[in-house]
């Protein structure tokens, strides 16, 4: 190697470890959480919902065969081209989401859902844009003709096509066994109905049906509390209830749990197709040791849409 083609090739090395680094962490909490990962590609509104849990599975394993493919030097036309449609559509996503004006969680180094901020989202386009940058430096280094060739030195597009398809194939299969050998293998065509994403992020059995619901009512076997806010509850609730907003759980657990004991089933609501107050109540119920704890989906609306027995509502006590 020439003196003058030192720096390139050092700028070369440099950038494709680095950009593969990125793509191996960016893959690791994914593979791991694949349901929380899942939860922030549904939350894009991208893909159709049916394709949302493979998107979830595919994505995590190309990124860490891409950025093993970068680091090793293996595959690596196919590894650059790979990686770059990776962060063209990363980018393109944010770009996307940003312009109809969605506040959505990254979602690109971590599975911890939380709300992002117009700050946030600026940050992870400079980001990502820079990342991009480096994936063009590397694909001009390698794809461009130089103008003083050697003969055998051409690189043809073939390898690269074939080498994608390759990896594809590849992060396909791992994300599929990976998958199934969980004890709780995430399901491949995705149901992201309200009730369903409740039930695959918080277990299957933790919803209760309606009919079961009014039964134990009637016969008086089950506690029914209510998730939402003290103004909302006091503005109507199921008869019998006792309110216990989230928010609040901390300084009214003490005062609630003690009217109930601990083997009663406990049935928890709150109001809208979209409310995860009543699950996330189930949840920290459990984490204190109530394990008969069921989510009524909707609970507010199901009740007084087959009007059925309700207090502080006007005009429709008992």
């Amino acid at each position: 190697m020439s003196r003058e083609g030192r720096p390139a090739h050092h700028a070369f090395l440099l950038s494709r470890l680095f950009l593969g680094g990125i793509l191996i962490y960016a893959s690791y909490d994914k593979i791991l959480h694949p349901v929380p990962f899942a939860e922030i590609v549904y939350n894009y509104q991208i893909l159709p919902d049916i394709l949302v849990n493979l998107a979830a599975l595919f994505l995590p394993w190309i990124e860490l065969l891409g950025g093993l493919s970068l680091i090793l030097g293996l595959w690596l036309p196919g590894a650059i081209l790979i990686s770059n449609l990776l962060l063209l559509i990363f980018f393109s996503t944010l770009v996307f989401n940003m312009a109809r004006g969605l506040d959505i969680d990254c979602g690109c180094f971590t599975v911890s859902v939380g709300p992002s901020s117009g700050g946030h989202m600026l940050w992870y386009l400079l980001r990502d844009g820079f990342f991009l940058l480096v994936g063009a430096f590397l694909s001009f280094s390698l794809f461009v003709p130089r103008t003083s060739k050697k003969p055998g030195t051409e690189k043809p597009w073939k390898a690269p096509f074939a080498q994608t398809l390759a990896l594809g194939f590849l992060a396909g299969l791992l994300g599929l066994a990976v998958n199934q050998a969980r004890s709780h293998p995430l399901p491949l065509l995705g149901d992201w109905s309200p009730e369903a994403r409740i039930a695959l992020k918080f277990g299957k059995n933790i919803l209760i049906p309606f009919d079961e619901a009014r039964d134990r009512f009637f016969t008086g076997s089950a506690v029914f509390i209510d998730a939402r806010a003290a103004e909302h509850y006091q503005e109507g609730h199921i008869q019998g209830a006792f309110n216990l907003p989230l928010a609040e759980f901390d300084q009214r657990i003490d005062k609630v749990l003690p009217q109930f004991p601990e083997e009663a089933l406990i049935v928890t609501y709150c109001d809208g197709e979209d409310c995860d107050l009543s699950a996330l109540l189930a949840l920290k119920l459990k984490q204190l040791g109530y394990e008969n704890v069921r989510v009524l989906h909707n609970g507010w609306n199901v009740w007084r849409n087959h009007q059925l027995p309700v207090q502080g509502e006007k005009g429709r006590e008992g």
